[in-house]
This record gives structure tokens, C-alpha cells and sequence, in this order.
């Protein structure tokens, strides 16, 4: 699957994206092994006590995690997952 990074998360990762080639069948797993691959900042960017992050932004094939199944959203080979930290601005 495809994993696209924004923001503070580029920092983090050294990539704007990547082909994540491990299964995940959720997105659950998926974070979970991101986490492991590039450390704590990551992880704390995204969860805060094993669930999203109130102001972050995970989009799996276009649409919103929150408004599919949030971290128990089915991923496939073929998802396209874009991962945005919170962001702040004025």
C-alpha cells in the first residue's frame, strides 16, 4: 500500500511517502508498525492512549477513518493512505 507523510511526520519518516510492503489489515496495524519502524515522535503525533489523536487526519482511499471503521478500517494492498499530524495555524 501506499503511506503518503505531511508536516512534522516528513521529519520523522525522512519521506514524503513510501510502498509499505508489510501486511496490515487494519489501520490499527499499520500505525502500530509505523510506530515500531520510526519511533516514539511518530506514534505520539498520531495516538494518544491507543486511539487517534483528536486533531489528526488519517484519509485511507480518499476518505476520512473517522467517517469509515477508525482504526479498525480494512486496508489492502491497493490503499492509498495519506497521514496528517495536528496541525495549527492562524
Amino acid at each position: 500500500m501506499k503511506v503518503s507523510y505531511f508536516a512534522l511526520l516528513r521529519d520523522a519518516t525522512k519521506k514524503s511517502h513510501e510502498v509499505w510492503q508489510r501486511p496490515a489489515a487494519t489501520l490499527r496495524d499499520l500505525l502500530r508498525d509505523l510506530a515500531a519502524e520510526y519511533g516514539p515522535n511518530f506514534a505520539r503525533w498520531i495516538l494518544k492512549d491507543g486511539e487517534l489523536a483528536g486533531y489528526a487526519i488519517i484519509l485511507v482511499n480518499g476518505q476520512d477513518v473517522r467517517g469509515l471503521q477508525g482504526l479498525d478500517t480494512p486496508l489492502s494492498p491497493d490503499s492509498d493512505v495519506f497521514i496528517f499530524p495536528p496541525l495549527a495555524g492562524g
